[in-house]
């Protein structure tokens, strides 16, 4: 089953941001909680990941400008 990791605000104002940098790459294990991305967004942020899986795919490439709720990576997750 795929999920998707999406950017997500990290202020309550925040509309869009730019992906500095992904801490993950593609076949790389994530778990809940643990870092995939650097966020410039009026600061200096860190996109953790919300879902267990294997990395399978970048939508988004360093250096872009996005809007909240923006798939950014695509993981393979068990289901059960």
């Amino acid at each position: 089953m795929l999920e998707y990791i999406v950017m997500s605000p990290m202020y309550p104002t925040m509309t869009s941001g730019k992906i500095d940098k992904y801490l993950v790459g593609q076949g790389d294990k994530v778990i809940k909680g643990s870092a995939v991305a650097e966020i410039i967004a009026e600061g200096y942020f860190t996109l953790l990941s919300e879902v267990d899986g294997i990395v399978k795919e970048f939508y988004v490439m360093e250096g872009d400008y996005v809007e909240i709720d923006t798939p950014l990576i695509e993981v393979e997750v068990k289901e059960g």
